[in-house]
């Protein structure tokens, strides 16, 4: 996870930080003002930022664990649709299926969303072989190398 904080530039990392902490001094104002209420509320902020952080950035961090420690492996494309999600306007996030072939086992099949280079999407349709990485610890866990 701080390789992830890591990557970000100083100025994320300083926004980052002062927004947590604006969070941890509105929190302690809530508590001041009514105990019992002010827990219920800091529970249920802490519960939703919490969430929308394993939401938004999670499939980022497990991402990068992944290409640290994913074993590399041949997969054919079988399908590729559009999720509708475009990152910075020109990383369009595709739905893949793949017939992963590992280097040890059988073939098998797995699904994973991947964002890439809008000019590299031509290059990413049924039928091509690609470099995949597979999770050591759940085999259905892949991403392109």
């Amino acid at each position: 996870m701080w390789d992830w904080f890591r990557s970000f530039s100083l100025v994320n990392r300083i926004g980052l930080v002062g927004a947590l902490l604006g969070f941890a001094v509105g929190m302690a104002a809530v508590i001041v003002v009514s105990r019992v209420a002010g827990l219920v509320i800091v529970a249920a902020c802490v519960a939703l930022v919490v969430f929308c952080v394993w939401f938004f950035f999670g499939p980022e961090i497990r991402r990068r664990r992944l290409m640290k420690s994913g074993l590399s492996a041949q997969a054919e494309i079988l399908a590729v649709e559009e999720t509708g999600i475009t990152v910075q306007g020109n990383y369009p996030m595709g739905r893949f299926r793949f017939r992963v072939h590992p280097p040890e086992g059988e073939p098998y099949e797995a699904t994973a969303k991947c964002l890439l280079n809008r000019f590299e999407v031509p290059a990413y349709q049924p039928g091509t072989m690609v470099s995949v990485l597979i999770d050591p610890r759940d085999r259905t866990k892949v991403t392109l190398a």
